[in-house]
């Protein structure tokens, strides 16, 4: 919960180091080939690693694909499980979003939604890999 001034409203708090870089997305699951493949599928490249750890990088965007059993053998990474990730959309600008819906349902990927315009008039879908994570792929809004 965060710390919260009397008015009302979050403190905030500046960040104590001068280097800061986002560096990984990284994905617990019970079966890394199979979630690896998908995202191969979906973002193109190869992934390196084995059974218990991959990765792929993509366009500066880096996934990690990590077993859970060797998450759960380490006490740092108690927290780790599958299966509820409903708390977490990763975004992903695209040039043609209808292009793409088309052309990951040819691949079979399941689509949660077609493609629609917001009123702030970005266009999207989204869909699930294979461990429920959802990804919403995105364009910005045309100017004009």
């Amino acid at each position: 919960m965060p710390d919260v001034s009397p008015g009302g409203n979050p403190r905030v708090s500046t960040l104590q180091t001068k280097h800061l870089r986002f560096t990984d997305i990284g994905l617990a699951t019970d079966n890394v080939p199979r979630l690896r493949a998908f995202y191969e599928t979906v973002f193109g490249g190869k992934a390196g690693g084995d059974e218990w750890h991959s990765s792929l990088a993509v366009e500066g965007v880096f996934f990690a694909f990590v077993h859970c059993g060797t998450l759960r053998e380490n006490p740092t990474f108690q927290f780790a499980a599958t299966g509820a990730a409903n708390n977490l959309m990763m975004g992903f600008e695209v040039e043609d979003v209808d292009a793409e819906h088309q052309r990951l349902l040819a691949l079979g990927v399941a689509m949660l939604n077609a493609p629609a315009t917001h009123p702030w008039g970005a266009r999207s879908f989204q869909f699930k890999d294979p461990d429920g994570n959802v990804l919403n792929f995105h364009n910005r809004p045309k100017q004009g």
